[in-house]
């Protein structure tokens, strides 16, 4: 008897809140008979629910504590203060590692912090943020062998100014991660393929005030309206998922999978406005002034910009390098400055013996954590009366691990609420140079992350199901057990075996392992100074810097 496989189809930032309604409604034929004959239910993410956290506990299984990645960037402790992560700081082993040394063979298709992609049993094409296209392949000579069949590698779409151009850019690029997942599907079959399709993520964060008529900048859009984006988006995802199961034998169990939820967000809170009318945080004279002046006017005129060209033009006339530090983080004035929030979405206090021009002792930081847990949750919004923090906490009380310490110092949780019958939430800006404390969200960043993932599940020996208490720690452990190999006893996440059939699991026992020493990730640089400035440019065009 072969070895039993699996697909794992992930969708980034996928909600049941749309699937649900939509599935129902005949509009997603291929999400509602995975939903009749499978097991599913919402995925409890990462703390925050952001994709470079989500998707390395996805691959290892481990919380961020232990796995080292809290966002994008993570802190160098050098003059820098932040530099980008990517698979090299990766603690721990990856699934994709475990089960090549098992001797299966894997196909990893644009996962998050693939990049740059590492040797496995079989092939891997990294995910966002790769340089370019060549360079996220694995083996190299894959590459060649791809565009010949699918045409040229699309790895990323550009942002547009033209909103009706961006949405079919986004929904081509995922057309055709779709035909290359088709492609190694049938010319290089695996026993673990697992996908990833990004582009819906920032259909989302863009083009939900088209589909919300009580969203803020709903009214704003006029003629540029598009209602049914979001809707194009899922309607190919299921299509896809479709192409994808036809493709596949009986013995494959197949996951769906998020790495974290969406949700409309109509009010935003600049964290670092806040700390800079506290005095906490200080800027360069002169430095930001430009920035701040652009920010304020795109803001105004509903533009969309990514402030890349416009980073290098500032920082070209204020005698800034080319080096990768956030672009609006050159402006801070570290000697001056006690705590800023971002680029890794949580407060860093700058720290004395810790940071590179760290000014807070030791002997004031707890107090002046607890001062700012106390203020910010104090903190209302005179335009709705809501807090736009629902909780901030301490990095030990939800991060246990020998990485913990790489977190921020505090991370604050973002407040949700339900309006006119669905969920919103406030989003906290990462600029340093707004001039408002609160305000409308960007078109960029329209609506935000929820941290409600999806999960479904069918194949052998699966039931159907309505589940509860899933994690994405549980992919790894569970995706092991799936395909008959041992799970180390260590990981965080455990084997769901509530998917399963009594039956099933009886008949095949989870097989535990002896846990080994954690692979260590790198610290400090791990990339060329040219891909970190590649990245910075992604993440800013992203909304994400």
């Amino acid at each position: 008897m072969p070895d039993p496989r699996v697909l794992v189809i992930g969708l980034d930032g996928a909600t049941f809140d749309l699937i649900e309604p939509w599935s129902e409604s005949g509009h997603l034929p291929n999400f509602a008979s995975l939903m009749a004959e499978g097991a599913w239910g919402r995925m409890r993410s990462t703390m925050p629910a952001n994709s470079a956290p989500a998707w390395s506990t996805f691959a290892t299984g481990l919380e961020p504590g232990r796995h080292g990645i809290f966002y994008f960037v993570g802190p160098s402790r050098d003059s820098e203060y932040f530099r980008p992560v990517s698979s090299e700081s990766i603690h721990g082993r990856t699934l994709w590692d475990r089960i090549s040394a098992q001797g299966r063979t894997v196909g990893i298709l644009n996962v998050p912090m693939t990049y740059p992609p590492k040797p496995v049993n079989g092939y891997m094409i990294a995910g966002m943020l790769s340089p370019n296209a060549p360079a996220a392949f694995w083996p190299p000579e894959l590459y060649q062998q791809v565009v010949q069949e699918c045409g040229d590698y699309v790895f990323r779409v550009q942002p547009q100014q033209d909103r009706h151009l961006f949405l079919a850019q986004l929904l081509s690029g995922m057309e055709y991660r779709c035909r290359v997942s088709e492609y190694l599907l049938e010319h290089h079959p695996v026993d673990m393929f697992a996908v990833v399709f990004r582009m819906i993520d920032p259909i989302m964060h863009r083009y939900w005030p088209d589909m919300d008529h009580h969203h803020p900048l709903h009214a704003t859009l006029g003629d540029s309206a598009l209602p049914d984006a979001i809707l194009s988006g899922y309607r190919l995802l299921d299509e896809a998922i479709g192409r994808l199961l036809a493709r596949i034998g009986s013995r494959t169990t197949v996951l769906v999978v998020s790495d974290h939820g969406f949700r409309a967000e109509y009010r935003r809170f600049a964290v670092n406005k806040w700390l800079r009318d506290r005095g906490l945080l200080v800027l360069r004279p002169g430095r930001s002034t430009l920035l701040s002046a652009a920010e304020d006017w795109a803001e105004r005129l509903h533009v969309e910009m990514t402030l890349k060209s416009l980073g290098k033009q500032a920082l070209g006339r204020l005698g800034g390098g080319a080096t990768f530090a956030p672009i609006l983080f050159k402006s801070v004035d570290w000697s001056h400055t006690q705590v800023v929030f971002g680029p890794n979405v949580g407060l860093n206090i700058n720290l004395e013996g810790r940071d590179f021009a760290g000014i807070v002792p030791v002997s004031r930081y707890e107090a002046l954590r607890d001062r700012l847990i106390e203020d910010l949750k104090g903190r209302r919004d005179p335009e709705t009366g809501l807090a736009p923090v629902a909780e901030v906490y301490r990095r030990e009380e939800i991060y246990k691990g020998p990485v913990a310490n790489l977190a921020p110092d505090l991370v604050p949780e973002p407040t949700e609420y339900t309006t006119n019958g669905q969920r919103c939430g406030f989003g906290l800006a990462p600029s340093l140079t707004g001039g408002q404390e609160f305000s409308s969200p960007s078109r960029r960043l329209a609506a935000g992350h929820a941290r409600e993932g999806i999960f479904i599940a069918r194949g052998p020996g699966i039931r159907s199901a309505n589940l509860a208490d899933v994690g994405i720690a549980d992919m790894a452990p569970t995706i092991l057990y799936a395909m008959g190999l041992p799970v180390p006893k260590n990981l965080d996440g455990r084997v769901l075996t509530a998917p399963f059939d009594a039956a099933y699991v009886a008949a095949h026992p989870i097989q535990y392992e002896d846990p080994e020493v954690e692979a260590a990730g790198k610290a400090g640089r791990v990339l060329p100074e040219e891909d970190e400035v590649a990245l910075e440019q992604r993440l800013r065009g992203l909304g994400y810097l």
